[in-house]
């Protein structure tokens, strides 16, 4: 994972997965960074509010992300609106996700 947010580069960041993951294994990847609510950003409108947080999840060679109709419902529950893709066609191992709102970090 790569913080390249200048207010969240020093902040500490937990990453949980799997120890073991077998081939064709769906499993979950759980990040938590850091930091104090009060943050703010100033939005287009000039006022403050909620830090944009987006991640950017490197994978090992060989893993990428599962096709929407292979995800169970209960992980689509879990996911909920969140947004998930491909860095580009050529690195399926590198994830974008985000925008994570700062209430659910």
């Amino acid at each position: 994972t790569v913080i390249t947010n200048c207010h969240l580069a020093n902040k500490p960041v937990d990453i949980e997965v799997p120890q073991v993951i077998l081939p064709d294994t769906v499993f979950e990847a759980v990040v938590r960074i850091s930091y104090g609510m009060q943050l703010k950003q100033v939005l287009a409108n000039g006022k403050k509010g909620a830090l944009n947080v987006g991640i950017v999840l490197i994978l090992q060679e060989g893993f990428e992300l599962l096709l929407p109709d292979c995800i169970s419902p209960e992980m689509k529950e879990k996911i909920g609106n969140l947004s998930f893709q491909h860095y580009c066609s050529t690195k399926k191992n590198i994830l974008v996700i985000g925008l994570v709102l700062d209430k659910k970090i």
